[in-house]
């Protein structure tokens, strides 16, 4: 007989066991096995239309389903879960929008709170200042300017509360303050003179020149 060379294993082999299935050729035993091994141990992709497989497998923590490396993030294989994440983000967005709405709207209220809180304060300090002032007593109340007036260094007091009419000159309302805190005044000579300076609201200095 002719002899065939298996191109399997390599073996020779008579017409009638020439076949690989008839000789139960080795090499055939080991690519089966090969194969069944390659089969279970790559994973397919689950992505619609892609037939990619891996040799581990690539599990997506929300889905929880298999993909390939590429398809292996959410917006590449169009995850059903991907809309979670998002929702999670437009409610903290809205968090924050609303803490910011809520600073905001407390930084006005303190503003105006504030505002409010100085009027009063000018309000009671003027009332304060009403009842402790020196002045004229004949003047009538509608003519009458209250005062705070900080003296010159080396005065008694350093500040004295006081009224004035408001008709009055700016020279009458120095003598008169003079007059009233026992000041040494002599405006009338070429000398060192007393003045009125840097006034603010209902507080006046008195200074020496």
């Amino acid at each position: 007989f002719l002899p065939f060379v298996c191109d399997g294993c390599s073996g020779i082999f008579c017409l009638e066991h020439r076949s690989r299935e008839s000789h139960g050729c080795s090499e055939l035993n080991i690519k089966s096995e090969r194969l069944k091994t390659d089969d279970h141990s790559s994973y397919p992709c689950s992505y619609k239309d892609c037939s990619g497989k891996e040799l581990v497998p690539v599990l997506c923590p929300f889905c929880e389903k298999n993909f390939c490396l590429r398809h292996r993030h959410q917006s590449d294989h169009e995850c059903e879960k991907l809309e979670v994440p998002q929702a999670r983000m437009a409610v903290t967005q809205q968090l924050i929008k609303d803490i910011i709405d809520s600073k905001k709207g407390a930084a006005v209220s303190k503003g105006r709170r504030g505002a409010r809180n100085s009027e009063t304060a000018a309000k009671v300090a003027l009332m304060k200042l009403k009842m402790h002032a020196d002045g004229d007593n004949s003047l009538p109340q509608t003519e009458r300017i209250y005062f705070q007036v900080f003296l010159p260094k080396g005065s008694k007091e350093k500040s004295k509360p006081m009224f004035f009419c408001c008709k009055w000159s700016i020279g009458k309302v120095v003598d008169f303050a003079a007059s009233l805190a026992n000041l040494k005044n002599e405006n009338n000579k070429a000398t060192a003179k007393v003045v009125l300076t840097n006034c603010n609201n209902f507080f006046v200095k008195i200074s020496r020149l």
